[in-house]
């Protein structure tokens, strides 16, 4: 089904949908959250070339995970450090190190939004290393978001859209 369908048209039908699914203005319908949940499958299979489905048959992630390169400056207490993503979604991001913190450590961000104007600074928690290269990927650690606010909710969810157009 996918090979019969062009990207760009799954991306422009998921877009406003999933504004909506996020913003809750107007809620969808239950056969539009259906409609989103399997364009989603539809991108995210285009995007990583495999399936976004785990062994029992369920979504390993509730949002959209879409590649991206973004600077991204995170502090711990004291220390700041600077790294590029690999990876956004509107729940969190993948940022590439080589020194990866524990999962659970909290931390602050500041994301890059280009044109967007000023960084977007958002709470995080670490929930998942992985500390080498590998045939999964590059060492980093993937980054839930805690709690953004409205506005950086909707900044985060133009960066995604953004990425996504781009990607595909």
């Amino acid at each position: 089904m996918l090979s019969l369908v062009e990207p760009s048209a799954l991306v422009e039908e998921f877009l406003p949908l999933n504004r909506r699914r996020t913003r809750g203005d107007p809620p969808l319908t239950i056969a539009e959250l259906e409609r989103w949940m399997e364009l989603r499958w539809l991108l995210e299979h285009a995007l990583a070339g495999k399936s976004p489905i785990d062994d029992q048959g369920r979504p390993m992630r509730r949002t959209l995970r879409v590649p991206t390169h973004l600077k991204v400056r995170f502090t711990r207490g004291s220390t700041i450090e600077v790294s590029s993503t690999q990876e956004i979604s509107e729940g969190g991001l993948f940022l590439i190190t080589r020194r990866p913190l524990a999962t659970g450590t909290p931390l602050h961000l500041e994301i890059e939004a280009g044109d967007l104007g000023a960084p977007i600074e958002v709470e995080g928690t670490v929930t998942w290393v992985r500390r080498t290269d590998d045939g999964d990927g590059l060492a980093g650690m993937g980054i839930r978001f805690d709690h953004p606010d409205e506005e950086d909710q909707a900044a985060i969810g133009t960066l995604v859209e953004r990425a996504l157009s781009e990607a595909l």
